[in-house]
């Protein structure tokens, strides 16, 4: 240990045994075969400290970016439209860009001594992403401790796991009591598609470890005593539906379901009881939709959840077929766009409604990426009149589009402004027409404006192409198959009767048969035989 405190933590050096030089790491390459490879690692070990510098140098953007923005007005909290703005320029969401912007922030702001570092190129990148997340959690004066103490450490030549040791047991010693950590630990739950491939998705339930593991032993407890019941009824033979059978197959199986199985189908079966509160109605649907040619079989093209997530083709057959009623959806074949509906009120009717949750299954702003499953509005892009609904926007989906709240918010306070009216009449035309994915302009505080376009059936397409290229070739085979049989035709009788003799003796003797004639422009060609 040192002798020198900062901010009552002991400081340590943290150094390696040998300096880390572009010439260092590569010293065992000595066989002269080995030459390119060790041309490459260094070209690998340049780049690598290139990306870092370019990475401090992004940070340092953001950092000027929204100092210097005067929607943030200095706050983070506040600066959801900057994070708008940067997301255009990153191209990637709004909470992307939030977070880099608060890690930019922290980086320079906060923890200068660590940047330099960073910028000289002598920590790596995903060094630094380690140890922001590691920081997340601590105040702005314990930031600047760990800046300082890591700063003095051996970054250029230690190891990551000896970067991540020492990170993590400095972290642990500068937070030791500290009230900025979490008094009870985070209580959630997170839906991930885990496997959109297989179908399958993940329900993440975080929580005290005593109610999680309370929770597990309930459901353990219970599933224990439904697959008794199940075996009793087994043994019995008795007549009924037998709880919890899922899928309808237990008497085919013959046993009970696993106690995993049962765990889930409690779970995802039983009442949610939350008396003594009224549960809201809701008008909430799963949407799934499968092109045609995979339910009647002939393709085994996947279905999308809410027009996202794939699904497995034999799934949603499954699917379907327990429904009675399904809705027909139509779609350009070559764009794949949704065709649209119209309506005469305000309110879109609920054939509208469905189109637009296909059309924008995540927030129209630029960059959201919060669903519109629920707490999502439909929102008119040219207002409707409701005095003189004949001089406002109408309720058609070219003029609707689904708004997250917070985006609605800002729409209606003037900070957004979404334009649907392109400058060329035909890309008016074929968007009102719908044979095509409508675009939207977004005009961002008058200054920034950005473009975007609903989502597209991207299945179509292809699945059109699919059919045309086998009418195609069906096409072909028919026009070659009547151009045989003509030949035939016109070939004497005679001659066809001594070819099929000739056939009937090859089958017989086992010799394989003669090749069908080759087509010929002339007739007067002799005959292939």
């Amino acid at each position: 240990m040192g002798e020198e405190l900062k901010g009552d933590i002991p400081t340590w050096p943290v150094r390696a045994r040998i300096e880390l030089t572009e010439e260092r790491i590569v010293e065992n390459a000595e066989a002269e075969e080995d030459e390119g490879q060790a041309v490459c690692v260094r070209a690998i070990f340049g780049s690598m400290r290139e990306r870092a510098k370019l990475y401090a140098e992004q940070m340092l953007l953001l950092t000027e970016f929204f100092t210097r923005d005067p929607d943030a007005s200095g706050c983070l909290d506040d600066a959801d439209i900057s994070a708008m703005k940067v997301a255009l320029g990153l191209r990637c969401s709004i909470p992307q860009a939030e977070a880099q912007i608060r890690d930019a922030h922290r980086s320079v702001e906060l923890m200068p001594l660590t940047y330099d570092v960073l910028a000289a190129g002598d920590l790596p990148e995903d060094f630094h992403h380690y140890l922001l997340r590691r920081m997340r959690r601590l105040s702005d004066e314990q930031v600047g401790i760990v800046d300082a103490h890591v700063a003095g450490w051996d970054l250029r030549s230690i190891s990551r796991s000896q970067f991540e040791r020492h990170v993590r047991l400095l972290v642990a010693l500068v937070s030791a009591g500290s009230l900025t950590m979490p008094q009870s630990p985070v209580r959630d739950v997170r839906l991930d598609m885990t496997d959109p491939e297989s179908g399958t998705a993940t329900l993440l339930v975080s929580g005290p470890i005593p109610e999680i593991t309370a929770l597990a032993h309930r459901l353990d407890v219970s599933a224990r005593d439904v697959q008794k019941a199940q075996r009793h009824a087994l043994q019995d033979e008795l007549e009924g539906p037998l709880p919890f059978d899922i899928d309808e197959n237990i008497r085919e199986r013959g046993r009970p379901l696993s106690l995993a199985t049962l765990r889930y189908a409690i779970l995802t079966h039983s009442m949610l009881d939350i008396d003594p509160v009224q549960e809201t109605s809701t008008a909430y649907k799963i949407l799934v939709t499968v092109p045609a040619m995979t339910l009647m079989g002939l393709e085994d093209a996947p279905a999308t959840l809410n027009g996202i997530t794939p699904i497995p083709a034999e799934q949603a057959r499954d699917l379907a077929a327990g429904h009675s009623t399904w809705q027909r959806i139509l779609t350009d074949p070559i764009t794949g766009a949704y065709l649209p509906v119209v309506a005469e009120t305000y309110q879109p009717t609920a054939q509208m409604r469905l189109q637009l949750r296909l059309r924008h299954p995540v927030c129209a702003a630029p960059g959201c990426a919060r669903p519109t499953v629920l707490a999502a509005e439909d929102d008119h892009i040219l207002e409707y009149d409701h005095e003189h609904p004949d001089r406002g926007g109408p309720t058609s989906i070219w003029n609707l589009h689904r708004l997250c709240w917070l985006h609605h918010q800002q729409k209606t306070a003037g900070r957004t402004d979404p334009v649907r009216a392109p400058e060329d009449p035909e890309d008016h035309a074929r968007d009102a027409a719908g044979r095509r994915p409508i675009g939207t302009t977004w005009n961002i505080d008058r200054e920034i404006r950005a473009r975007t376009r609903e989502e597209r059936d991207l299945l179509t397409p292809i699945l059109a192409t699919l059919l045309a290229t086998a009418w195609e070739q069906h096409q072909r085979a028919h026009a070659d198959a009547a151009r045989l049989r003509e030949e035939q035709e016109r070939t004497p009788p005679a001659e066809r009767s001594a070819e099929e003799r000739r056939s009937v003796r090859r089958r017989a003797e086992g010799c394989p048969p003669a090749p069908p004639p080759k087509p010929s422009d002339g007739w007067d060609d002799p005959p292939p035989f």
